[in-house]
């Protein structure tokens, strides 16, 4: 799951309360509908009781002599009544119903029991309510009393009222919503805050986490206090390490070299012990040289910061150009003042350098460095020397192996380039430059 926690725990809650707040609406809509038409009920109920009160039934009919309800005299008044026998042709119906000459049915109810339903005569929703009784003044005949009311003004009320706890609860929502965002983003303030200077670690513009956090994030904090000194620790003593062991060796083989007076057999004549002696002198030279150099491999660091390669570059190619200003180069650079690499400035120096050194080393007239700024910089350099052979370019990154037997080297330069490029998720690509010599290609995540 991606997103940050923020993200995470504003989504779950948002989720968990509109779930909630969805749930309570519809038990608060379910509970007023019902009560609304318990109060319709109890209000039919009491018009039947009153034409209890009133009713007359015997063999001339049913008659009302006066309605205690002002709506049953009402022509369209929403509120309509009758009374009638079942099984006989006597009935006796409100003067709103017979103004309106509104059919409100016939439904039956058991003996002594309200029966209360929603019904639709004609097309118009109603609220019925009926009762059946035993009329002791028609001879115990039995009289059902029917009180029928339109549905609209009470769907009205309950309409009015879903809209008003829908707006209700929209804004609970969003209310909630934004107190619990400020809830959670005061809550996750320690993390960002930490977030930050461990970015001012990287960058180089603190030494240290401070000691205000919340106790949940003290082992957090010094565990990574503790790693961020060991890993300090472990880069310096190894690199202190092979360094005595590199220039403690390279005296004694000094010594040995000269002690042999360096003198090499002519050419023809059968190879001597001094000779091998030299020989095994050469290659115990080149392993020092290249855990010597090994030694200054840093590798991607935990902590650093961005390093400009702008700045560096210009800095080796000033530094080439006095050493082989004898050649008269033409040097030309395209590197835009954005082209940065977070790292250890001296990895950086050791890559560039090597890489520049070679360029100045093997061109005839002219160099070439172009950079490209981006998520991956991107830097060329570029001569129009002889070039390297495309059978010989992987080779050529093996350590001890060289394309060039003429100039000095132990052939362990392009190793340790191609050996910190990696170490930092880059790529080193040799390839033909346009100019007519060797075009190398450095990437390096920024």
């Amino acid at each position: 799951m991606r997103g940050g926690i923020q993200f995470r725990l504003a989504t779950v809650t948002t989720l968990v309360l509109i779930g909630i707040l969805t749930l309570a609406g519809w038990i608060l809509d379910r509970s007023f509908r019902a009560s609304t038409l318990a109060g319709v009920e109890e209000q039919l109920r009491l018009v039947i009781y009153s034409l209890m009160g009133v009713a007359h039934a015997d063999a001339s009919g049913i008659r009302v002599d006066e309605l205690s309800e002002p709506r049953l005299s009402q022509p369209e008044s929403g509120l309509y009544a009758a009374i009638w026998e079942p099984g006989t042709g006597r009935e006796w119906r409100s003067p709103s119903a017979l103004t309106t000459n509104v059919d409100q049915g016939r439904a039956l109810a058991a003996l002594g029991e309200f029966r209360f339903s929603e019904t639709d005569v004609g097309g118009v929703p109603r609220f019925l309510l009926s009762y059946l009784v035993i009329w002791d003044d028609a001879d115990e005949s039995q009289l059902i009393f029917q009180v029928a009311a339109d549905q609209a003004p009470t769907l009205a009320i309950i309409g009015g009222l879903r809209r008003n706890l829908a707006w209700g609860l929209a804004l609970v929502t969003l209310l909630v919503i934004g107190a619990q965002f400020l809830a959670i983003r005061w809550g996750l303030t320690p993390l960002r805050v930490m977030a930050e200077e461990v970015r001012a670690l990287e960058e180089g513009r603190r030494e240290g986490l401070s000691d205000s956090y919340p106790k949940e994030l003290t082992g957090l904090r010094q565990n990574l206090a503790r790693f961020i000194a060991h890993e300090h620790r472990q880069r310096t003593r190894y690199r202190h390490a092979l360094e005595d062991l590199a220039h403690s060796l390279k005296t004694p083989l000094a010594v040995i070299r000269n002690a042999l007076g360096g003198s090499v057999p002519a050419s023809g004549e059968p190879h001597g012990e001094r000779e091998l002696i030299a020989e095994q002198l050469d290659r115990m030279e080149g392993v020092v040289t290249h855990q010597l150099s090994r030694a200054t491999v840093a590798g991607p660091v935990v902590v650093g910061r961005p390093v400009d390669i702008s700045r560096l570059a210009d800095r080796l190619i000033r530094a080439l150009k006095t050493a082989y200003s004898d050649r008269g180069l033409a040097v030309e650079v395209r590197l835009p003042p954005a082209l940065s690499v977070r790292g250890d400035e001296r990895d950086l120096m050791d890559i560039f350098g090597n890489l520049l050194e070679n360029a100045f080393k093997y061109t005839r007239s002219k160099v070439r460095i172009s950079g490209r700024p981006g998520a991956v910089a991107v830097m060329r350099i570029e001569d129009d020397g002889p070039g390297v052979d495309a059978t010989i370019r992987d080779d050529i990154l093996n350590r001890g192996a060289r394309g060039d037997q003429v100039q000095p080297g132990q052939g362990i330069g392009l190793s340790v380039v191609s050996e910190l490029i990696q170490l930092y998720g880059g790529t080193l690509t040799i390839g033909s430059s346009p100019l007519g010599g060797a075009s190398i290609e450095v990437r390096l995540p920024r």
